[in-house]
């Protein structure tokens, strides 16, 4: 019995070692032998007391429950050795641990995703999974009785206490890392997902939020100031980070956007409030921040503690429809855009996809909107409209089937987003030039902006839910009003700005007891820019003026970036910079994350 043990447990240790061994190498390719070890220290004690855990569990137990320990090691063991591998592959994608609430989004959301998983299920990844399955079974009743005799002299009853005494040292080895290195990359991957819920829950200390004022948005309307009832477009643009973060490309990216710039009122660095798409599309539409949880509950009826643009403006006789190249049923997009306001959605499941290609596992080609959109246009042409768009060409996975790609970089991966971001760029031409065929473009304004960035690995991060780098932030941030020139607004500004700005160039004046930030016509400071990682207590950041601040939740030491001079981030300035100021500026972005998950809460309750 004792060397079936052996053998069953051992594997699945190793495995843990040589997997982190691989993304070392992967991600700190000039890693010297004290960080991999400082990197690899977790797995190593990890599997010595997972190993010692069970051994110890078999020798204490007696008879009939001895047997049942014996087999629970075996499906323990696959169960921890399945995890290994499937963490190892998000955390090679993504730059990311896997988490509870990672898991769940992918089981609540497996439908949509199966085209994904696919899609990432390579021979090696297959090969990975049934060395974690089936090592467990075969190996130990083909090697375990060799080991047994092996085992010539085993211990005595005095061993117990010491191998407790040794387990629970190698349980705190195992949760332990070096300062010097992220604890997210280091701890083994068991032991960061049973150490996720606790550093979450320390994350935010109640003590910083100001006490809760109760959300009444029926408080909240627009007063009408000039009568001029202007069209508003929002065209948002999904992963599409501004091309100033980008390397550089052998020839423009976007060249309609750049072109619009000069006549665009627009901030000098424009920003997500949180990357993913639905607490993006919340932030814009909504002028408050997202719910900052993971269950997608924008999309819940009723959630929503504030009116949104389209209902607003309803009220004050538009007409209002949504777009989207996407499937509907990802992020149960109908039950979010009916929280908004739109009177009419209009998901790319509704729309013909005969002459459009796919472009990644989840829509289609952005033009498959303008038909339907021109259609829609005409039919409320007669009356003032909202109208908004969500492109999806360029998400993750880059499919781009059927596409004659633009050679912008020599990165393959890399090129072929960007020539998403390219199409998305000319999508924005394509509709303006629709606007401007049906006479309607003199009296529209155009708000044109992106859900979040994409990471490519520049700080060791891919794609952009936890990507708290100005990459993974940083959004064009474009308001076209053909009646005014454009403006230049000094500093940062997020998309909460929009919907302050858009009624305000409507002509209307937003009233309310509720806070929003300045409207960006009116030289109004817009104070401390916040942004937060979609996982709780993962990352935040501040921007205020030229200077950022990066809070890791004690995952590793805080950095501070001064974007005027650095804004690819790549000189951290945190060991010069006034400790003091920069947990100041931490404790804004705790604060703000505090208030808003209160705010919720408090709604929420109320109803």
């Amino acid at each position: 019995m004792w060397g079936r043990l052996i053998v069953l447990l051992l594997p699945v240790a190793v495995l843990g070692v040589w997997l982190k061994l691989l993304r070392i190498g992967n991600f700190f390719p000039a890693a010297g032998p004290v960080e991999v070890l400082a990197k690899v220290a977790s797995d190593l004690a990890f599997g010595a007391a997972w190993m010692l855990l069970w051994m110890l569990a078999c020798w204490f137990a007696k008879g009939t429950v001895r047997t049942v320990v014996f087999y629970l090691a075996h499906l323990a063991t696959i169960v921890v050795g399945v995890f290994t591998v499937i963490n190892h592959e998000y955390v090679s994608r993504t730059g990311n641990p896997l988490t509870w609430d990672e898991m769940a989004y992918a089981w609540r959301q497996q439908g949509e995703l199966s085209s994904l998983l696919q899609s990432q299920m390579s021979s090696s990844v297959i090969a990975l999974l049934a060395f974690a399955v089936l090592a467990p079974i075969v190996v130990p009743p083909l090697l375990g009785p060799l080991v047994s005799r092996l085992l010539r002299k085993r211990p005595g009853r005095k061993a117990k206490a010491a191998a407790v005494a040794v387990l629970a040292l190698l349980l705190v080895l195992s949760s332990w890392s070096a300062p010097t290195v992220s604890a997210a990359f280091s701890l083994a991957a068991p032991v960061q997902l049973a150490v996720t819920p606790v550093r979450e829950a320390m994350a935010y200390p109640e003590g910083l939020a100001d006490p809760t004022v109760l959300p009444t948005p029926d408080a909240t309307k627009l007063v009408d100031r000039d009568g001029k009832h202007k069209n508003l477009v929002v065209i948002t643009l999904e992963s599409h980070r501004a091309t100033s973060t980008l390397p550089e490309t052998r020839q423009s990216v976007t060249p309609v956007m750049d072109a619009l710039a000069q006549s665009a009122i627009r901030p000098e660095r424009g920003y997500a409030v949180l990357p993913h798409t639905s607490k993006a599309l919340t932030a814009v539409t909504c002028g408050i921040s997202p719910a900052l949880d993971s269950e997608n509950s924008e999309a819940d009826p009723g959630s929503l503690p504030a009116k949104c643009l389209p209902e607003l403006l309803g009220e004050q006789g538009y007409s209002s429809a949504f777009f989207q190249s996407a499937t509907e049923n990802f992020e149960r997009r109908r039950g979010t855009v009916a929280n908004f306001g739109y009177q009419d959605f209009t998901p790319v499941d509704e729309m013909s996809p005969i002459g459009f290609r796919r472009v990644n596992y989840f829509g289609y080609e952005d033009d498959i909107m303008l038909d339907p959109a021109r259609k829609w246009l005409v039919a409320h042409s007669g009356q003032p409209f909202m109208l908004g768009m969500l492109t999806v060409t360029g998400h993750h996975d880059y499919a781009l089937e059927g596409f004659d790609l633009i050679d912008f970089v020599d990165d393959p991966l890399l090129n072929k987003y960007l020539n998403g971001i390219h199409y998305q760029d000319q999508f924005v031409g394509h509709v303006l030039d629709m606007f401007k065929e049906l006479g309607l473009y003199d009296n529209t304004v155009f708000v044109i902006t992106g859900d979040h960035g994409e990471g490519f690995g520049e700080h060791r991060v891919f794609q952009h839910d936890n990507t708290i780098y100005d990459e993974g932030l940083r959004i064009p941030y474009l308001i076209i009003d053909p009646s005014k020139e454009g403006k230049l607004i000094e500093g940062p500004a997020n998309q909460l700005a929009v919907l302050p700005t858009a009624v305000d160039l409507l002509g209307f004046d937003l009233v309310s007891d509720t806070q929003y930030k300045p409207s960006l016509m009116s030289d109004e400071p817009q104070g401390p820019v916040v942004a937060t990682c979609y996982a709780r207590g993962r990352c935040a950041a501040t921007m205020d003026g030229d200077m950022k601040v990066i809070h890791h939740f004690g995952d590793r030491r805080d950095e501070v970036y001064d974007l005027s001079v650095d804004p690819y981030e790549t000189n951290d300035l945190a060991a010069g910079t006034d400790s003091g100021w920069v947990s100041e500026q931490s404790d804004i972005a705790l604060k703000w994350y505090l208030e808003a998950e209160n705010a919720y809460a408090a709604y929420h309750e109320s109803k």
